[in-house]
């Protein structure tokens, strides 16, 4: 078989405040004083109730494996080879509680390259198994079916082969709708349901894009991020927030190897020392709990669908892995 298939989440990663209507921020600030905020040792201490409501990696590898087995019969109805199974590149991001969190010891050894990684983001692509192969005729035709013709690229995308239809989303939305088939369907934008396991994680992540918002706005959190930039300008960097010397990572050429080059090292450890000395990870900690709880509050019922919606899909796709055991 070739290589895995990244599953497209139509966007997933980048939402909007306009997926949930009605949210009155509850601003955090508050009379609190930084000695009030307690230590925070490391990003997996923190508290992001939201988190609750994405799938957890168990559930998304259940959901995946079936998935996958719904995908392989509606391509192999096209008279194609089974594909690889599918993977989702955003399992792991969308539950970081402090995405922006770097640590000395990594800083000092990867710069903004998490180990395995050969660039910023940049995931090297498994080595295809040598045997079996599709032809690149087959795929292209693969590619095209699996997506549909909805989200290939108009010189590849097709709407029919060998005789069949492809629909607009390909043998993967078909194996979205099939698993979401019966399920509870949280409601957006003032009362319409959702339709796809992508418009539910959407719904999840818009509303911790909210809770993300009302934490930028609070004093505390402000206050931190002007500490850590006079760090940063002490030491020759005029960046006004972490996301600003992360972005100024990416325009760092890599060494001969791949690897974060001494430039990029540099500015990682000087941005993880500041952020120990602005107490980064505890501010971000403790409003992240604060600012999601908040969110949680004003949006109980719709949440609970969600989670509702989750567990239905897992039951779902257990029954089809044992089935295809």
């Amino acid at each position: 078989m070739g290589k895995r298939t990244f599953m497209s989440l139509g966007g997933a990663a980048v939402v909007t405040c306009a997926a949930v209507v009605g949210y009155a921020s509850a601003s955090a600030e508050s009379g609190d004083t930084d000695r009030r905020i307690p230590h925070v040792s490391s990003p997996r201490k923190i508290n992001a109730p939201l988190n609750e409501y994405l799938p957890t990696a168990q559930e998304d590898s259940v959901i995946l494996q079936a998935r996958s087995t719904l995908t392989a019969q509606c391509v192999q109805r096209y008279g194609l080879p089974e594909p690889a199974p599918l993977i989702d590149p955003l399992t792991g991001m969308v539950r970081e509680t402090a995405p922006l969190y770097l640590s000395e010891k990594t800083a000092a050894k990867y710069g903004y390259r998490n180990s395995g990684q050969n660039d910023l983001g940049a995931v090297p692509d498994p080595e295809p198994d040598s045997a079996d192969q599709p032809s690149e005729a087959q795929k292209k035709a693969m590619d095209a079916v699996m997506n549909g013709w909805g989200n290939t690229p108009k010189d590849g995308a097709l709407r029919s082969y060998n005789e069949r239809s492809v629909s607009k989303t390909g043998c993967i939305g078909e194996s979205d709708r099939k698993i979401m088939a019966g399920t509870t369907r949280p409601r957006i934008n003032g009362g319409v349901p959702v339709t796809t396991s992508t418009q539910v994680l959407n719904l999840v992540l818009s509303l911790r894009s909210q809770a993300y918002q009302a934490m930028e706005r609070d004093s505390r959190y402000q206050s931190m991020v002007r500490t850590w930039a006079s760090c940063m300008k002490e030491h020759g960097y005029s960046y006004k927030a972490p996301e600003d010397a992360r972005t100024g990572a990416q325009n760092m050429a890599p060494d001969k190897a791949g690897k974060a080059s001494e430039k990029e090292i540099q500015l990682a450890r000087r941005d993880a020392t500041c952020q120990r000395d602005a107490k980064y990870l505890d501010v971000v900690g403790y409003l992240t709990e604060a600012s999601q709880q908040a969110v949680m509050d004003e949006y109980r019922e719709v949440l609970a669908d969600v989670r509702e919606n989750i567990d239905q899909r897992v039951a779902a796709a257990k029954k089809i892995n044992a089935g295809a055991a």
